[in-house]
């Protein structure tokens, strides 16, 4: 069994919703490749069906061209994005329009497994709520939401200026005097929801039926 996983971090970075799909993939055993989106050069959907309702996988020619058909052979596959404004990224949005190459006739990825994993700020649910429109008709093993309170702007150097971003509306005048530490920058691995929701959708992953026995040992 193959698995394949793709996530929407920080560009350059191994993020917390980085982290959370590479944790799903070495926890399940086994064998795997990981993506990220942000660091690749790729368009949405631009709608030319003639080109992917034969083969039924998007043949857009960009970086991420191989690794749609990539997903439809692999047995499982996770995916992993981040919230901004309140929904999927525009990157993960991009990624996940082409999917439309897997729907003609049939859907070729009709209960594939498949776990998901949304990370924002603080506000997830809009942005779960797309993801499972956007995965209606695969096995769905999980949707792991983490909200880590640590804006964009912790990082952005010019807090101490803005009035208008996430961390002075959350603080108020208190965030132009405030001084950034390492503590300041919360980590999914020290959330014991988001542990044992990983948890759970790995455990999910490793009962599919007629894969169990070739699970490697973790």
């Amino acid at each position: 069994m193959n698995i394949i996983g793709f996530s929407s971090g920080t560009v350059g970075r191994l993020g917390n919703v980085d982290r959370m799909v590479l944790a799903i993939l070495a926890k399940s055993g086994y064998p795997y490749e990981h993506v990220k989106l942000t660091d690749k050069v790729f368009s949405g959907c631009k709608g030319c069906s003639w080109l992917c309702a034969g083969p039924q996988v998007c043949k857009l020619e960009d970086d991420l061209g191989p690794y749609y058909q990539k997903i439809k052979e692999a047995d499982a596959f996770v995916v992993g994005f981040t919230v901004h404004s309140g929904g999927i990224d525009a990157i993960g949005l991009s990624f996940m329009e082409r999917f439309y190459g897997y729907r003609h006739v049939e859907s070729t990825l009709q209960n594939k497994p498949v776990i998901g994993v949304i990370c924002g700020y603080m506000r997830t649910e809009k942005a779960a709520e797309q993801l499972r429109g956007k995965l209606r008709g695969q096995n769905l093993l999980g949707l792991i939401e983490y909200q880590s309170y640590s804006p964009p702007c912790l990082k952005c150097g010019r807090y101490r200026e803005c009035s208008i971003g996430a961390l002075y509306r959350t603080y108020g005048e208190e965030a132009h005097t405030m001084t950034i530490t390492d503590e300041s920058f919360h980590q999914w691995e020290d959330n014991p929801d988001t542990v044992a929701a990983i948890k759970e959708a790995v455990a999910n992953l490793r009962r599919i039926p007629g894969q169990s026995d070739k699970v490697m040992s973790m």
